[in-house]
């Protein structure tokens, strides 16, 4: 298994919902497709998730199509401001990049920068976690890489996230 897949065990984990006065946190709707695009594309540094705008409206599409995976929706979410989608988290049934990785995976997760700091990256990964457990997951995984700021690697670990042996 590659050295860059995070797992957490629910059964080990936290799972207090973080309540956020800040935003809204709501199940993912594919009709917001066009407005988590600009999210998505603002929170990724350049040359990490897509080069432009339309490249990111693409890819959000593709995701409420299931193009990475089964997309698990009652443990997706969305990260409202004012109404306004700001951040996500996606989950798949299993990773489509490590077939001997059972069980829920996180496709992405991001929130735009400008809204950085308010806990909405603990709020929508807490959200997932109780929403795999609720369904009866015993783990939920993720992978790291380039993309991956300190303060996410930091966020993962505090909320039990540990690499595979």
């Amino acid at each position: 298994m590659p050295s860059d897949v995070l797992q957490v065990d629910l059964h080990q984990s936290d799972l207090t919902p973080a309540v956020s006065s800040y935003a809204e946190i709501c199940n993912a709707k594919s009709s917001s497709s066009v407005a988590l695009a600009a999210a998505y594309f603002a929170a990724y540094p350049p040359g990490i998730a897509a080069a432009t705008l339309a490249e990111a409206q693409t890819e959000m599409e593709e995701t409420f199509a299931h193009e990475f995976g089964q997309l698990v929706e009652d443990a997706s979410f969305v990260a409202l401001h004012q109404g306004k989608p700001i951040g996500a988290i996606f989950v798949v049934e299993e990773s489509i990049w490590d077939e001997d990785l059972l069980g829920p995976f996180i496709i992405d997760l991001f929130v735009d920068p400008q809204h950085q700091g308010h806990g909405l990256g603990n709020a929508l990964i807490v959200a997932a976690m109780a929403a795999c457990k609720k369904r009866g997951d015993d783990t939920l995984s993720l992978r790291i890489g380039d993309g991956t700021s300190g303060a996410a690697l930091e966020l993962y670990r505090r909320l039990g996230f540990r690499p595979l042996a």
